[in-house]
C-alpha cells in the first residue's frame, strides 16, 4: 500500500513541482581518487583511467564532478586553466596551459552518482532497512 501512495505522489509532483529536478539533488558521492601527479605533461584524473584503476567504484553515468587540491582546496579557486573537467571525461590540468609556466597542482577527484551509491545488494536479515542518507561521502 505505501508503494501505490508513493507512486502516485510522485506522479503529481512531477507534473507541478519539478520532480526531476529534485531528485537530481539527491548524490552519494564516491570515494576521493588521486591516480596521477603533475609531475609529467599535468594531472590527468580522467574517467577512462579511473574506471580502469578502480574497477565497479564510480557509477556508470556520474551526475557530478568534484576536484580539489590534496590539501582540500577546490579546484574553481585555484585560478588554473583546466582542460577537462565534466562527468562525461572527467578531469583534466595540463601544465604547458598554465599562466606563467606554472605547474598544475596535484588534484584528487571525486563523483557524485545517483543515490544509493555504490549499490546496496539485497541481504536478507532480521534487521530493520535503513535509507541511505543524500549528500554523504562513501568510502
Amino acid at each position: 500500500m505505501k508503494l501505490l501512495i508513493f507512486c502516485v505522489i510522485l506522479i503529481s509532483t512531477s507534473k507541478y513541482a519539478g520532480a526531476q529536478d529534485l531528485a537530481q539533488k539527491i548524490v552519494c558521492y564516491t570515494q576521493w581518487f588521486d591516480r596521477d601527479n603533475p609531475s609529467g605533461k599535468g594531472d590527468y584524473e580522467t574517467l577512462k583511467d579511473l574506471r580502469a584503476e578502480y574497477p565497479r567504484k564510480i557509477c556508470s553515468q556520474p551526475l557530478t564532478i568534484q576536484a580539489a587540491t590534496l590539501s582540500g582546496v577546490p579546484a574553481q579557486n585555484i585560478g588554473q586553466v583546466f582542460e577537462v573537467y565534466d562527468t562525461v571525461s572527467g578531469f583534466a590540468c595540463v601544465n604547458s596551459q598554465q599562466r606563467n609556466e606554472e605547474c598544475c597542482l596535484d588534484y584528487k577527484v571525486r563523483f557524485g552518482c545517483p543515490c544509493p551509491w555504490p549499490p546496496i545488494k539485497p541481504i536478507f536479515s532480521a534487521v530493520e532497512d535503513v535509507q541511505a542518507q543524500p549528500n554523504t561521502t562513501l568510502a
